[in-house]
């Protein structure tokens, strides 16, 4: 019976001093978007950047989204967190689940461009509607056909 006891006060620190910290953890959130952004799209046809989301505080990051910006005419068609969920797109954000410590997310946008010219695209991490990393900018020669 002690030995049951020990086994199970031994797994409860465990436990404690290595899970818990990665679920409560505290401080300021930060994180930084990287990825794919394809250097020319047609006017009509669905564009996809495939990208990643690093947490890269010690905190969780919850709800964990995208936002993004477009000096041209664009409609995004769909945000994938993770190759499963797919989130609406409002008001320049996406969002999608929790993101802890550490932790990188993949997601993949599509987008249709609606205007033939340079289209500067910003994406940055955001904590809901609080921009938490540094701004990603990428230009996009956008063609008629």
């Amino acid at each position: 019976m002690r030995v049951v006891i020990g086994f199970l006060a031994l797994f409860a620190v465990a436990f404690s001093a290595t899970i818990l910290p990665l679920l409560t953890a505290g401080g300021k959130v930060s994180g930084e978007v990287a990825g794919s952004v394809p250097s020319s799209a047609v006017v009509g046809q669905p564009m996809f950047l495939d990208l990643a989301i690093d947490n890269t505080s010690g905190s969780l990051i919850r709800p964990v989204c995208i936002a993004a910006g477009f000096d041209l005419a664009v409609t995004v068609q769909q945000v994938v967190f993770q190759g499963l969920d797919s989130v609406p797109f409002r008001d320049g954000r996406a969002c999608g689940g929790e993101l802890t410590g550490q932790e990188t997310a993949s997601l993949r946008v599509v987008l249709v461009p609606h205007a033939a010219g340079t289209l500067h695209v910003t994406l940055v991490v955001a904590q809901g509607t609080q921009d938490i990393g540094p701004v990603l900018r990428r230009s996009v020669d956008v063609s008629a056909r």
